[in-house]
């Protein structure tokens, strides 16, 4: 994703800035910029993809997932975190209720 590489120059040029200068200030404001813009992109493709599974399926299956035991894969742990599961889950159990779809949630085991 392009936006993370780009987060990682501007991270890294924030860092090498003299604390409390006017650089370092608007370094600042440009990495809290596009850390918005990365949660305001991921926030939109979870409100699209529950509103549609949510309009368009009747019954929903959902796998209740060990998303700790899953965090602490190395290679994966970034981009499970990354992934928002909770907030997909919540989102698309109150978008099933207002369109009336039902979630069934199954057991990890």
């Amino acid at each position: 994703m392009r936006l993370l590489n780009q987060g990682k120059d501007t991270g890294r040029a924030l860092s090498r800035k003299k604390r409390g200068s006017r650089n370092a200030a608007k370094a600042k404001r440009r990495l809290a910029r596009l850390h918005a813009r990365i949660a305001n992109v991921r926030k939109d493709a979870t409100h699209k993809a529950t509103t549609r599974l949510a309009k368009g399926f009747r019954r929903i299956g959902v796998e209740d997932l060990n998303v700790r035991g899953m965090a602490k894969n190395r290679c994966l742990a970034r981009s499970i975190m990354d992934g928002g599961f909770f907030e997909f889950r919540r989102q698309l159990d109150y978008k099933a209720r207002l369109y009336g779809a039902a979630v069934v949630v199954a057991d990890r085991w």
